[in-house]
């Protein structure tokens, strides 16, 4: 059945739990993953040792090598379990400083991050009114004239690579099944993951996401309180196209205030 709006909060806490760890925490990707997690922060252009907000950071797959590069990473998410994980990757270091807490109230002093970074499709969760909430939260943040990346898929790119299932092997001989839906008119994707165990037993979480196109997303960063916005087509800064994914660079206006409309 195809979905009309984003799952509920109640779905994304299940889904970005143990199951989310068993799924993905054993990806083996690290390297490419510390290279997204340097390209996005030079995109940004926070200085060197700089304040870095990574929002949400999930198990630390990019806020720990950040950290490690020398910025001063500020990580926040809402689930625990994905928490302790990030810890976990951490050890003792002084950065990343963990935070528990829903990115549509950062717990955080206003104009105290140089720059941000919100990767991995990260946004779609709530729909667009409480995505907006949330860019004008990391807004809030970001000290007068630093810069947010957001990496995300988007509507075109979804359109162009949909697949209505697919499955991959993982880590410890578990399979990972995904079937999915798109709903055109009110932009929405489903998805039913299914986790098969090396003894055959099942675990399944189907979620809702809404996929803004490149066009939807620039006006809600514009009405978050953004004065410039820039699209990529990747974190090296090429060009945006409907093939590719999408980057946005958005700057926060000099002079702190918020800039409304489009």
């Amino acid at each position: 059945m195809e979905a009309s709006a984003p799952s509920t909060t109640e779905t994304w806490d299940a889904f970005f739990s143990d199951f989310y760890l068993r799924a993905f925490a054993a990806d083996e990707r690290e390297t490419e993953a510390r290279a997204q997690a340097l390209a996005a922060a030079r995109l940004t252009g926070c200085p060197e040792g700089g304040d870095l907000l990574d929002v949400p950071c999930g198990f630390g797959r990019h806020a720990v090598p950040l950290a490690q590069a020398g910025y001063r990473v500020t990580a926040v998410d809402r689930s625990s379990a994905l928490l302790g994980e990030a810890a976990r990757r951490a050890g003792a270091a002084r950065w990343p400083k963990f935070v528990h807490a829903d990115y549509r109230e950062l717990p955080l002093p206003d104009e105290s991050a140089d720059a941000a970074v919100n990767l991995f499709s990260s946004l779609g969760y709530l729909g667009d009114e409480e995505d907006v909430h949330v860019l004008s939260e990391i807004r809030r943040v970001l000290r007068p004239g630093g810069r947010l990346v957001v990496e995300t898929m988007h509507r075109d790119w979804l359109v162009t690579n949909f697949r209505e299932s697919d499955w991959q092997l993982l880590g410890a001989g578990r399979l990972l099944l995904e079937r999915r839906t798109f709903d055109p008119a009110s932009g929405v994707a489903q998805t039913t993951q299914t986790l098969i165990d090396p003894t055959g037993e099942r675990d399944s979480r189907s979620f809702s996401v809404r996929v803004y196109t490149a066009t939807e997303l620039v006006a809600m960063l514009r009405r978050a309180g953004f004065a410039e916005t820039r699209c990529y087509g990747d974190l090296g800064g090429g060009p945006f196209t409907a093939a590719t994914r999408l980057v946005v660079v958005a700057r926060r206006a000099a002079d702190g205030a918020p800039r409304r409309g489009t």
